[in-house]
């Protein structure tokens, strides 16, 4: 039967219409990739044409550049610091035609690695990008791989918009580009998501994890299950294990705990919406007593078939814990591609992969080699990139950044017909150094996962604190770990940490072997600190989808969090 012959529920008729669209979105990007050097080029010179008459154009002399290589030549590589004059008089005097043409729809507050955020202007064609990658692609491609059996089910989305949009004196809005996006389909959420808007629009003090696994598990049929990114969804499952009988007993009553956090206002008004479910809440009994000793989602849902999220980087330890523990094989995987401030760098171009591939008709792109020490002749273009090796991206975007330095590094793993696959290694600038080592948090992350290999247990996260006034200097370890094994010690733990390390740095092994460096330390922190600390900051106002892992300790903040969540305390470092 064809699927508009279908009796669709609400959802299933907001599915259908993303896959209408997303499909030739998808037949697009395969086209695409037989020429996407061509592709890209015509993409550049058009950026070109529209804003040569911009004072960034006029500077760089745009109208003049008819190829790549001229442009290469007159156009410098830039950082935003280059713009930060311009954006400033765009978004407080309102002044238009300096970096771009286009209409400007929003500034992205942009977290960033270190110092202020940045105010990152986005046009009105770069949005519609971010919005069809984000939307009808990824539908698209899902239906084209798994069928459409799953177009009625609502979405497990653990999506929450907190921070507040603002508006700079031009009077265009500001903040985070996820609150944004989501802010544009508020009015249609609950067709989609099973979560309520009391979980999506949360207030500061309201235990949303409850509210995510609460009312996902009393939707039988969903048949997918999102993030931004994934370890939030960790998060929301590990609190369904551990809390499942006050969760079922709930949905048996049609109740909210006394002891679930909440005002009494949210409170209210989610009681209007829920009802005594005993039938489901026996059944999910039934499943939960059987135990987690094998996944338990495809159980709960045994419509479930997708799961969305970054799972890419510093992600991939969540992604992978999610699939082991929770869904299993059976449930396929959408892997959010490279997303940024400054524009959509790249999608999945298949599902169950966590590499992907770059979008011809979103950016411009350019690459240099992460060994090339800044000299900028080496930078290639996307049909002279080759396998195996490790960029930095530079891209030319829809919203008036030129040969900018995106920070992000990535390593070319092969070809998608003529597209580079690419798999996101980590920003540039998020490597860690007590004696000139220079190790990458690749090299961190490794050494962190293999351990927790080897040894057999669960590692939630880690993060490292360079320890420059330890005499030696030497690197601290702060780890949260779950279902250690009986009997084993932190110092067993450190000395397959300390040999990890040196494997994935041999640099370190070496100064370390010699007396430079002092032999890595292990604290082992309190259980739900990772959680801890991202409540912390949403109340500190900062947008849950721009919360990444802290792997590595910048700022006094975080030193001050992390060690007091050991028996050492926040003292032991001066």
């Amino acid at each position: 039967m064809a699927i508009e012959e279908r009796k669709l529920t609400p959802a299933g008729q907001g599915n259908l219409q993303q896959i209408k669209l997303g499909i030739p979105v998808v037949e697009a990007l395969n086209r695409m990739a037989e020429d996407p050097m061509g592709e890209n080029e015509k993409l550049l010179l058009r950026i070109l044409e529209q804003n040569k008459d911009t004072e960034y154009g006029r500077k760089y002399g745009f109208a003049d550049i008819h190829s790549i290589e001229e442009y290469q030549k007159k156009v410098p590589v830039s950082v935003y610091d280059d713009y930060a004059g311009y954006i400033l008089r765009m978004s407080e005097d309102g002044e238009e035609n300096l970096i771009t043409s286009g209409k400007v729809v929003h500034y992205n507050k942009s977290s960033g690695t270190v110092g202020n955020p940045k105010r990152i202007p986005l046009t009105e064609e770069a949005f519609q990008v971010f919005q069809k990658y984000n939307g009808p692609y990824r539908m698209g491609l899902v239906a084209k791989e798994l069928g459409e059996d799953w177009i009625n089910g609502r979405n497990m989305s653990i999506a929450e918009s907190i921070a507040e949009i603002q508006h700079v004196k031009s009077g265009v809005t500001y903040g985070a580009l996820s609150v944004k996006m989501i802010g544009e389909f508020r009015p249609y959420l609950g067709m989609s998501f099973t979560s309520p808007d009391e979980a999506i629009y949360p207030e500061s003090e309201t235990n949303t994890r409850y509210l995510h696994a609460r009312f996902g598990l009393m939707d039988q049929d969903l048949t997918n299950m999102a993030a931004n990114f994934l370890g939030f969804l960790l998060e929301v499952l590990r609190y369904m294990e551990q809390n499942w009988e006050l969760l079922v007993n709930d949905i048996e009553q049609g109740t909210i705990d006394q002891g679930i956090k909440m005002s009494e206002e949210v409170r209210s008004s989610l009681l209007k919406k829920i009802q005594p479910m005993p039938e489901r809440a026996q059944e999910l009994r039934g499943i939960f007593m059987q135990g987690f000793e094998e996944p338990i989602v495809p159980k709960l849902w045994p419509h479930a078939q997708f799961l969305t999220g970054v799972g890419s980087g510093g992600f991939k330890v969540y992604a992978d814990k999610i699939k082991e523990k929770y869904m299993g094989e059976k449930i396929a995987r959408y892997f959010t591609g490279i997303n940024a401030s400054e524009g959509m760098i790249s999608v999945p171009y298949r599902l169950n992969d966590e590499k992907s591939v770059p979008v011809p008709d979103s950016m411009f792109y350019e690459f240099l080699p992460t060994d090339a020490d800044d000299d900028f002749s080496k930078i290639v273009t996307i049909d002279q990139i080759e396998t195996g090796k490790e960029y930095e991206v530079i891209v030319t975007n829809l919203s008036g950044f030129y040969r900018y330095r995106m920070r992000d590094a990535v390593k070319i793993a092969g070809k998608y017909k003529n597209l580079p696959i690419l798999e996101f290694i980590g920003r540039i600038d998020q490597t860690v150094s007590v004696m000139g080592e220079k190790t990458t948090e690749v090299a961190l992350r490794t050494a962190a996962e293999d351990t927790a290999k080897q040894l057999g247990f669960d590692m939630i996260d880690f993060t490292v604190y360079p320890d420059v006034e330890h005499v030696p200097p030497r690197y601290t370890y702060f780890m949260e770990i779950e279902s250690l094994p009986e009997g084993m010690k932190a110092k067993e733990i450190r000395f397959f940490l300390e040999r990890n390390l040196a494997k994935a740095n041999p640099s370190m092994g070496d100064k370390v072997a010699k007396g430079i460096c002092a032999p890595t330390k292990l604290n082992i922190l309190e259980p739900e600190t990772y959680s801890l600390y991202r409540d912390l900051m949403i109340m500190k106002g900062i947008a849950p989808a721009q919360l990444k892992p802290v792997h590595i300790i910048r700022n006094e903040l975080q030193r001050k969090f992390f060690f007091s969540q050991t028996e050492y305390g926040v003292e032991l470092v001066k």
